[in-house]
Protein backbone atom coordinates (compact mmCIF):
# COMPACT_ATOMS: atom_id res chain seq x y z
CA UNK A 1 0.00 0.00 0.00
CA UNK A 2 1.48 3.28 -0.63
CA UNK A 3 2.24 5.83 2.00
CA UNK A 4 -0.96 8.58 2.42
CA UNK A 5 0.04 12.00 1.04
CA UNK A 6 1.39 14.11 3.47
CA UNK A 7 -0.68 17.30 4.35
CA UNK A 8 1.09 20.01 6.66
CA UNK A 9 -2.04 22.29 8.20
CA UNK A 10 -1.62 24.90 10.19
CA UNK A 11 -4.13 24.82 12.81
CA UNK A 12 -6.17 21.61 14.63
CA UNK A 13 -9.16 21.69 12.94
CA UNK A 14 -11.94 18.59 12.66
CA UNK A 15 -15.43 17.83 11.66
CA UNK A 16 -17.32 17.65 8.70
CA UNK A 17 -15.39 16.96 6.02
CA UNK A 18 -12.19 17.54 7.21
CA UNK A 19 -12.79 14.22 8.78
CA UNK A 20 -12.46 12.61 5.68
CA UNK A 21 -9.75 14.50 5.12
CA UNK A 22 -8.27 13.00 8.10
CA UNK A 23 -8.99 9.38 6.94
CA UNK A 24 -7.32 9.57 3.71
CA UNK A 25 -4.05 12.06 4.08
CA UNK A 26 -1.55 11.66 6.92
CA UNK A 27 -2.36 15.22 8.36
CA UNK A 28 0.22 16.99 10.45
CA UNK A 29 -0.77 19.81 12.30
CA UNK A 30 1.61 22.54 12.67
CA UNK A 31 -0.14 25.32 15.24
CA UNK A 32 2.00 27.62 12.83
CA UNK A 33 4.18 28.06 9.94
CA UNK A 34 5.45 25.32 7.45
CA UNK A 35 9.19 26.61 8.10
CA UNK A 36 10.82 26.26 10.70
CA UNK A 37 9.37 23.20 12.01
CA UNK A 38 8.83 21.13 9.13
CA UNK A 39 11.92 18.98 8.25
CA UNK A 40 13.71 19.59 5.03
CA UNK A 41 13.01 15.30 4.08
CA UNK A 42 9.15 16.35 5.05
CA UNK A 43 9.46 19.17 2.71
CA UNK A 44 10.66 17.64 -0.21
CA UNK A 45 7.48 14.63 0.28
CA UNK A 46 4.65 17.24 1.14
CA UNK A 47 2.00 16.52 -0.74
CA UNK A 48 -0.19 19.73 0.56
CA UNK A 49 -0.19 22.74 2.62
CA UNK A 50 -3.65 24.02 4.24
CA UNK A 51 -2.40 27.22 5.16
CA UNK A 52 -3.25 30.64 6.33
CA UNK A 53 -1.30 33.70 6.50
CA UNK A 54 1.67 31.83 5.13
CA UNK A 55 4.06 33.11 2.66
CA UNK A 56 4.41 30.65 0.01
CA UNK A 57 6.85 31.68 -2.92
CA UNK A 58 9.84 30.36 -5.32
CA UNK A 59 12.04 30.02 -1.92
CA UNK A 60 9.29 27.79 -0.23
CA UNK A 61 8.22 25.88 -3.49
CA UNK A 62 11.69 24.94 -4.33
CA UNK A 63 11.81 22.96 -1.42
CA UNK A 64 8.62 21.34 -1.68
CA UNK A 65 8.92 19.26 -5.45
CA UNK A 66 6.43 16.64 -4.40
CA UNK A 67 3.50 19.71 -3.83
CA UNK A 68 0.37 19.60 -5.54
CA UNK A 69 -2.25 21.56 -3.83
CA UNK A 70 -2.08 24.43 -1.66
CA UNK A 71 -5.52 25.94 0.05
CA UNK A 72 -5.58 28.97 1.74
CA UNK A 73 -8.06 28.67 5.23
CA UNK A 74 -9.22 32.42 4.51
CA UNK A 75 -9.87 35.01 2.10
CA UNK A 76 -6.55 36.61 2.63
CA UNK A 77 -3.99 35.57 -0.26
CA UNK A 78 -1.48 38.56 -0.55
CA UNK A 79 1.17 36.20 0.49
CA UNK A 80 0.95 33.59 -2.00
CA UNK A 81 2.74 34.09 -5.00
CA UNK A 82 -0.01 32.42 -7.05
CA UNK A 83 1.76 32.87 -10.61
CA UNK A 84 4.10 30.60 -8.79
CA UNK A 85 1.98 27.80 -7.99
CA UNK A 86 0.53 28.43 -11.59
CA UNK A 87 3.83 27.62 -13.46
CA UNK A 88 4.25 25.05 -11.09
CA UNK A 89 1.38 22.91 -11.95
CA UNK A 90 -0.05 22.92 -8.23
CA UNK A 91 -3.60 23.62 -7.89
CA UNK A 92 -4.70 26.33 -5.53
CA UNK A 93 -8.13 27.77 -3.99
CA UNK A 94 -9.58 29.68 -1.44
CA UNK A 95 -12.71 29.95 0.30
CA UNK A 96 -14.15 33.29 -1.32
CA UNK A 97 -16.98 34.38 0.28
CA UNK A 98 -17.41 31.11 3.20
CA UNK A 99 -16.93 33.55 6.03
CA UNK A 100 -18.71 36.59 4.29
CA UNK A 101 -21.43 36.62 6.69
CA UNK A 102 -19.05 36.71 9.88
CA UNK A 103 -17.24 39.35 8.99
CA UNK A 104 -19.87 41.50 7.73
CA UNK A 105 -21.25 40.90 10.95
CA UNK A 106 -18.15 41.83 12.66
CA UNK A 107 -17.72 45.29 10.31
CA UNK A 108 -21.56 46.12 11.99
CA UNK A 109 -20.56 45.46 15.17
CA UNK A 110 -17.25 47.78 14.67
CA UNK A 111 -18.97 50.44 13.02
CA UNK A 112 -21.88 50.51 15.91
CA UNK A 113 -19.21 50.27 18.72
CA UNK A 114 -17.24 53.01 17.65
CA UNK A 115 -20.60 55.12 16.56
CA UNK A 116 -21.73 54.43 20.28
CA UNK A 117 -18.33 54.91 22.08
CA UNK A 118 -18.99 50.97 23.46
CA UNK A 119 -15.70 50.70 24.22
CA UNK A 120 -15.60 53.61 26.28
CA UNK A 121 -18.71 53.56 27.88
CA UNK A 122 -17.75 50.11 29.30
CA UNK A 123 -14.76 51.11 30.59
CA UNK A 124 -16.35 54.30 32.27
CA UNK A 125 -19.00 51.66 34.46
CA UNK A 126 -16.10 49.54 35.37
CA UNK A 127 -14.26 52.46 36.41
CA UNK A 128 -17.33 53.73 38.77
CA UNK A 129 -17.43 57.11 36.98
CA UNK A 130 -21.18 56.46 35.88
CA UNK A 131 -21.45 56.73 40.18
CA UNK A 132 -19.67 60.22 40.55
CA UNK A 133 -21.91 63.36 41.25
CA UNK A 134 -19.59 64.83 38.03
CA UNK A 135 -20.69 62.42 35.57
CA UNK A 136 -22.03 63.49 32.18
CA UNK A 137 -22.70 61.11 29.60
CA UNK A 138 -20.49 60.61 26.56
CA UNK A 139 -22.21 62.22 23.32
CA UNK A 140 -22.45 58.75 20.79
CA UNK A 141 -23.57 59.12 17.10
CA UNK A 142 -26.68 57.89 15.12
CA UNK A 143 -25.99 54.99 12.54
CA UNK A 144 -29.74 55.19 11.47
CA UNK A 145 -30.21 56.84 8.28
CA UNK A 146 -26.23 58.00 7.89
CA UNK A 147 -24.34 58.10 4.83
CA UNK A 148 -21.80 54.70 3.96
CA UNK A 149 -19.41 54.27 2.00
CA UNK A 150 -18.48 51.06 1.02
CA UNK A 151 -15.20 50.23 -1.05
CA UNK A 152 -15.18 46.54 -2.35
CA UNK A 153 -18.21 44.87 -3.39
CA UNK A 154 -17.34 41.10 -3.06
CA UNK A 155 -19.03 38.55 -0.93
CA UNK A 156 -18.23 40.64 2.16
CA UNK A 157 -19.23 43.96 1.04
CA UNK A 158 -22.51 42.92 -0.23
CA UNK A 159 -23.25 40.94 3.17
CA UNK A 160 -22.27 44.38 5.05
CA UNK A 161 -24.37 46.07 2.82
CA UNK A 162 -27.48 43.94 3.24
CA UNK A 163 -26.80 44.68 6.92
CA UNK A 164 -26.86 48.24 6.52
CA UNK A 165 -29.58 48.75 4.78
CA UNK A 166 -31.33 47.48 7.81
CA UNK A 167 -30.10 50.63 9.46
CA UNK A 168 -31.61 52.99 6.21
CA UNK A 169 -28.08 53.91 5.42
CA UNK A 170 -27.91 55.58 2.29
CA UNK A 171 -25.35 53.97 0.71
CA UNK A 172 -22.35 54.21 -2.02
CA UNK A 173 -19.92 52.40 -3.10
CA UNK A 174 -16.82 52.33 -5.00
CA UNK A 175 -14.96 49.49 -7.33
CA UNK A 176 -12.84 49.31 -10.26
CA UNK A 177 -15.40 46.64 -11.32
CA UNK A 178 -19.03 48.21 -11.46
CA UNK A 179 -22.23 45.83 -10.41
CA UNK A 180 -24.99 45.71 -13.20
CA UNK A 181 -27.46 48.18 -12.71
CA UNK A 182 -29.99 45.31 -11.93
CA UNK A 183 -27.28 44.17 -8.95
CA UNK A 184 -27.22 47.99 -7.52
CA UNK A 185 -30.97 47.96 -7.67
CA UNK A 186 -31.75 44.85 -5.72
CA UNK A 187 -29.16 45.87 -3.04
CA UNK A 188 -30.07 49.80 -3.17
CA UNK A 189 -26.93 50.81 -4.01
CA UNK A 190 -24.98 53.28 -6.47
CA UNK A 191 -21.43 53.68 -7.63
CA UNK A 192 -19.82 57.37 -6.52
CA UNK A 193 -16.44 57.65 -7.66
CA UNK A 194 -13.82 57.14 -4.64
CA UNK A 195 -12.19 60.40 -4.14
CA UNK A 196 -15.78 61.70 -3.71
CA UNK A 197 -16.75 59.26 -1.70
CA UNK A 198 -14.56 59.77 1.08
CA UNK A 199 -15.98 63.06 1.56
CA UNK A 200 -19.62 62.19 1.08
CA UNK A 201 -19.82 59.34 3.55
CA UNK A 202 -20.36 59.59 7.40
CA UNK A 203 -19.23 55.97 7.91
CA UNK A 204 -16.35 54.26 5.16
CA UNK A 205 -16.69 50.57 5.50
CA UNK A 206 -13.58 48.72 3.78
CA UNK A 207 -13.64 45.08 1.42
CA UNK A 208 -11.51 45.28 -0.47
CA UNK A 209 -8.71 42.55 -1.01
CA UNK A 210 -5.11 43.61 -0.79
CA UNK A 211 -3.34 43.49 -4.03
CA UNK A 212 -0.95 45.53 -5.83
CA UNK A 213 -4.06 48.04 -7.00
CA UNK A 214 -4.96 48.25 -3.81
CA UNK A 215 -2.09 48.26 -1.41
CA UNK A 216 -2.07 51.94 0.08
CA UNK A 217 -5.25 52.77 -1.70
CA UNK A 218 -6.56 55.19 1.00
CA UNK A 219 -4.00 57.61 1.06
CA UNK A 220 -3.31 60.52 3.36
CA UNK A 221 -5.21 62.57 0.45
CA UNK A 222 -8.02 60.27 0.77
CA UNK A 223 -7.96 60.71 4.75
CA UNK A 224 -7.80 63.98 4.83
CA UNK A 225 -10.99 64.43 2.25
CA UNK A 226 -13.29 62.55 5.23
CA UNK A 227 -15.86 64.13 7.22
CA UNK A 228 -14.84 65.34 10.70
CA UNK A 229 -17.46 63.28 12.06
CA UNK A 230 -16.89 60.56 9.67
CA UNK A 231 -16.00 56.94 10.40
CA UNK A 232 -13.79 54.76 9.15
CA UNK A 233 -13.56 50.84 9.42
CA UNK A 234 -11.40 48.29 8.16
CA UNK A 235 -12.12 44.24 8.54
CA UNK A 236 -10.25 43.98 5.04
CA UNK A 237 -6.07 44.45 4.67
CA UNK A 238 -4.55 46.71 7.10
CA UNK A 239 -2.30 47.56 3.76
CA UNK A 240 -5.32 48.97 2.35
CA UNK A 241 -4.98 52.14 4.23
CA UNK A 242 -1.90 54.79 5.31
CA UNK A 243 -1.78 53.21 8.52
CA UNK A 244 0.33 56.65 9.71
CA UNK A 245 -1.99 59.04 8.11
CA UNK A 246 -4.75 57.23 9.54
CA UNK A 247 -3.46 57.88 13.05
CA UNK A 248 -2.55 61.32 12.60
CA UNK A 249 -6.12 61.95 11.24
CA UNK A 250 -6.91 60.44 14.30
CA UNK A 251 -4.58 61.47 17.35
CA UNK A 252 -5.93 65.17 15.73
CA UNK A 253 -9.64 64.34 15.98
CA UNK A 254 -9.71 65.34 12.39
CA UNK A 255 -12.14 62.07 11.96
CA UNK A 256 -14.69 61.04 14.70
CA UNK A 257 -13.22 57.26 15.00
CA UNK A 258 -12.57 53.83 13.45
CA UNK A 259 -13.12 50.52 13.86
CA UNK A 260 -9.88 48.16 12.96
CA UNK A 261 -9.42 44.14 12.92
CA UNK A 262 -6.42 44.39 10.87
CA UNK A 263 -3.29 46.12 11.09
CA UNK A 264 -0.33 46.70 8.46
CA UNK A 265 2.23 44.82 10.10
CA UNK A 266 0.52 42.49 12.17
CA UNK A 267 0.71 41.47 15.14
CA UNK A 268 2.30 44.73 15.93
CA UNK A 269 0.09 47.38 16.51
CA UNK A 270 1.62 51.23 17.43
CA UNK A 271 1.30 52.24 20.57
CA UNK A 272 -0.18 55.31 19.60
CA UNK A 273 -3.07 53.72 17.84
CA UNK A 274 -3.38 51.56 20.97
CA UNK A 275 -4.28 54.23 23.06
CA UNK A 276 -6.48 56.04 21.83
CA UNK A 277 -9.72 56.13 22.93
CA UNK A 278 -12.05 56.97 19.69
CA UNK A 279 -10.82 53.49 18.38
CA UNK A 280 -11.73 50.35 18.78
CA UNK A 281 -9.33 47.33 18.14
CA UNK A 282 -9.75 43.59 17.63
CA UNK A 283 -7.15 41.32 16.93
CA UNK A 284 -7.50 40.61 12.94
CA UNK A 285 -10.79 38.01 14.31
CA UNK A 286 -13.53 39.27 12.38
CA UNK A 287 -14.47 35.58 10.70
CA UNK A 288 -13.74 33.49 14.11
CA UNK A 289 -16.79 32.21 14.67
CA UNK A 290 -18.19 28.61 14.38
CA UNK A 291 -20.33 29.44 11.33
CA UNK A 292 -17.41 30.69 9.30
CA UNK A 293 -15.05 28.08 10.66
CA UNK A 294 -17.07 25.31 9.26
CA UNK A 295 -18.04 27.25 5.86
CA UNK A 296 -14.49 27.23 5.30
CA UNK A 297 -13.49 23.98 6.43
CA UNK A 298 -16.10 22.62 4.18
CA UNK A 299 -14.35 24.53 1.06
CA UNK A 300 -11.09 23.95 1.40
CA UNK A 301 -11.71 19.99 2.62
CA UNK A 302 -13.56 19.67 -0.90
CA UNK A 303 -10.86 21.16 -2.79
CA UNK A 304 -8.10 18.50 -0.95
CA UNK A 305 -10.38 15.63 -1.33
CA UNK A 306 -11.56 16.52 -5.00
CA UNK A 307 -7.67 17.61 -5.98
CA UNK A 308 -6.97 13.75 -4.20
CA UNK A 309 -9.42 12.00 -6.57
CA UNK A 310 -8.41 13.85 -9.44
CA UNK A 311 -4.92 12.22 -9.20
Amino acid sequence: MSPKPLLLVRYRLAGGLMDEVLERCDVRFLDGPVLPPTSAEDLARTWGIWTFGERIDDELLDRMPALRCVVNFGVGVDGIDRDALARRGISFAWPIGANAEAVADHAMALMLAVQHRIVENDRLVREGAWETDGYLPLASQDAYGKRLGVIGLGAIGRAFVRRARAFDMEIRYATPRPLSSADEHALGISLMDLDELMGWADVISLHCPLTDETRGLITRARIDAMRPDAVLVNTARGGVVDQDALIAALVERRIAGAGLDVFAAEPHVPPVLRALPNVVLTPHIADATPGAEAALIAHCARVVLDTLDAG
